[in-house]
């Protein structure tokens, strides 16, 4: 199994299809801004501010760190916390509105018609030989720790792990 480490402080930004926001590219399996049929991104959403809109395209939402945004879909009131899973379409008119501070968020994006993939949340206690300490989080590959921060990703042939700041768990890509 081949895997990779990539550090959620070694992004590039990159705008918001409606340039009101910003966002980190995990993982894609096409090229920017169209040519994909699923992507992983984290977002930092620093304001209150509206969703681009994505016709055709499944969204899944997870508040990965900070205290969470209050997301208006068509007009009705999602309230998403740390470790929340909200899923909506992408041609949805979606308002994101901050509960208590900036936040970053975790963001899953499939195209209609692609095989189902969906954001897990995962108790890790051991399994995968992947420990919580605290709001960091340690991966043993082959013997070796190594420390994950926030955000920061694994990615292996199988699936993507993204560590969150929620003790103890890991949101993964299936």
């Amino acid at each position: 199994m081949s895997v990779e480490i990539q550090r959620a402080v070694d992004r590039t930004p990159q705008p918001w299809k409606n340039g009101l926001g910003v966002q980190y590219e995990i993982v894609c399996d096409g090229s920017l801004p169209d040519d994909w049929t699923w992507r992983l991104s984290t977002a930092d959403i620093t304001q209150d501010v509206p969703f681009s809109i994505f016709p055709g395209v499944n969204r899944e939402f997870c508040v990965a760190d900070g205290n969470g945004v209050v997301l208006t879909i068509n007009g009705v009131e999602h309230r998403c916390e740390p470790g929340s899973i909200t899923k909506f379409r992408g041609d949805d008119e979606v308002y994101a509105r901050l509960i208590d501070g900036p936040m970053r968020a975790l963001n899953l994006m499939v195209r209609d018609g692609t095989v189902p993939i969906h954001l897990c949340r995962k108790d890790v206690g051991g399994a995968l030989a992947i420990v919580a300490i605290g709001k960091l989080h340690m991966l043993e590959l082959d013997g070796q720790q190594i420390r994950l921060d926030v955000l920061d990703a694994v990615l292996t042939n199988n699936q993507s792990f993204v560590v969150d700041s929620i003790d103890d768990q890991l949101i993964f890509v299936a």
